[in-house]
């Protein structure tokens, strides 16, 4: 009988650093009182600008239900407005307000200063070398649920 050896897999090692990186980040994020999916909406507006619900939703891989949610209780701090389109007045458009703005660059420097201990010890190279792999791997990941759709597609 082998002995299973958690040390050495890779999976393991990204499950608890994701863990302590989400602890860390829900921490920071309860001192705003948001949650990870509302401060997620508030980045995605900001870098992206007004977007549609369904738009945030795919983005953030997250059900309409989920999302629903999400929205109204930015609503209800007034962190976003939605806004009827000019073109299709059945669809809103969700903005950040200037209190939502305001919030996501404090979060962003909040969150820049968690990456930067985050990475104490690592020169620019190794910091761009652990990136690159991390997408590596999220690529194969990604790849594997696409394999796996398309093959209950085909059932």
């Amino acid at each position: 009988m082998s002995l299973r050896q958690l040390d050495n897999r890779v999976g393991y090692h990204i499950g608890l650093v994701a863990h302590q990186i989400h602890n860390q980040y829900n921490q920071k994020l309860a001192e705003f009182e948001l949650t990870v999916a509302q401060a997620r909406v508030l980045y995605l507006l900001a870098y992206y600008g007004a977007q549609t619900q369904v738009e945030l939703q795919k983005r953030l891989f997250v059900k309409g239900s989920t999302m629903n949610g999400v929205i109204d209780s930015l609503l209800k701090k007034d962190f976003i407005k939605k806004v009827n389109s000019d073109v299709d007045k059945r669809a809103k458009y969700i903005h950040l307000s200037s209190k939502g703005e305001a919030i996501e660059g404090e979060l962003w420097e909040e969150m820049n200063h968690l990456e930067s201990n985050l990475m104490i010890g690592f020169s620019d190279e190794e910091k761009a070398l652990l990136l690159s792999w991390l997408k590596k791997v999220e690529g194969n990941i990604q790849c594997e649920s696409l394999k796996k759709e398309d093959r209950r597609e085909e059932e």
